[in-house]
């Protein structure tokens, strides 16, 4: 069986719950207009009742065959649990990960680029990908599309990979700037406005495309975290310590994938608008254009 039949195979069940429940509404609507004494509003009725379970059967139909021939099997569902952790608890996680990692000496931080070894501080059965942030760029200048290749650090077998596409962190204890907040509550509305921004996202792996990539969208409630001693988002002679922040965004995790080489292509962009960054007609649009290659181990 191949992937397109083992994606058919687990949706049919489904359909067919569907059909049979649709049969049976027919037949009620049509006993009841039956009872209305028939004529030609009983028949419409009975029509229209038809017509109804028809584009309803239709439209599950059609909505398996679009997973089909994607690449959604190897992607967890949003609303899974994965190790026993939902989707916003593993990108919390993520985001603790990632502002505990130093910004050097040997490695740079993730969210500078994408130089630092994918094995670099991983452990467990899920390993994590942070895509280089727009916060470290210049917004003026057009970013180029990425080739992150990481094909020499091999991923061990049976490990998952949490895909940090595009997405946004706010907290109160970054230094002053667009994503600052200064008060709880704003670490949650800066984190959605920039989240609001993102359009044009797109995911495939090895060439085949994931449907549905915006209903991975996930917000995070406010978190705790530990700023590592060269914090990627500070200044080089602070200490920050611990702090609170909200993150939103588009993450996927993805299954274990076969042993071999493997190529992640990610992508979309931020549309700010006027009043983002403060007074003045917004930057231009920051695209994101990501090709992660990568290999996993036998």
């Amino acid at each position: 069986m191949n992937d397109t039949d083992h994606d058919l195979a687990a949706v049919m069940p489904r359909v067919m719950r569907a059909l049979r429940t649709s049969t049976i509404t027919t037949t009620i609507a049509v006993a009841l207009a039956g009872c209305g004494g028939g004529g030609t509003d009983g028949t419409a009725n009975a029509a229209a009742a038809n017509n109804a379970v028809i584009n309803s059967a239709g439209a599950a139909v059609s909505n398996s065959a679009a997973h089909a021939g994607s690449a959604n099997h190897q992607v967890v569902p949003r609303y899974a649990r994965f190790e026993r952790k939902t989707y916003r608890q593993w990108v919390v996680s993520f985001w603790q990960w990632v502002n505990m990692t130093d910004n050097g000496p040997f490695f740079p931080n993730p969210l500078i680029n994408c130089t630092r070894p994918i094995s670099a501080g991983q452990s467990g059965n899920l390993w994590y990908w942070a895509t280089p942030s727009s916060y470290f760029h210049a917004l003026s200048v057009p970013n180029a599309p990425q080739t992150c290749d990481q094909s020499a650090n091999v991923i061990p077998a049976g490990t998952s990979i949490l895909l940090a596409t595009l997405d946004t962190f706010s907290s109160t204890l970054l230094p002053p700037g667009a994503y600052t907040a200064t008060t709880a509550a704003d670490e949650r509305v800066i984190a959605d406005r920039f989240a609001d921004r993102i359009q044009d996202l797109f995911v495939t792996i090895d060439n085949v495309p994931v449907a549905d990539v915006t209903a991975y969208r996930v917000r995070t409630d406010q978190f705790t975290f530990k700023a590592a001693l060269r914090w990627v988002f500070g200044l080089p002679e602070h200490n920050y310590g611990t702090g609170t922040a909200v993150a939103d965004g588009y993450y996927l995790i993805l299954k274990p994938l076969p042993t071999g080489s493997h190529t992640i292509h990610y992508g979309g962009r931020f549309h700010y608008l006027a009043g983002d960054f403060g007074p003045g007609a917004p930057p231009p649009d920051y695209v994101v254009d990501i090709t992660l290659m990568i290999t996993v181990g036998p």
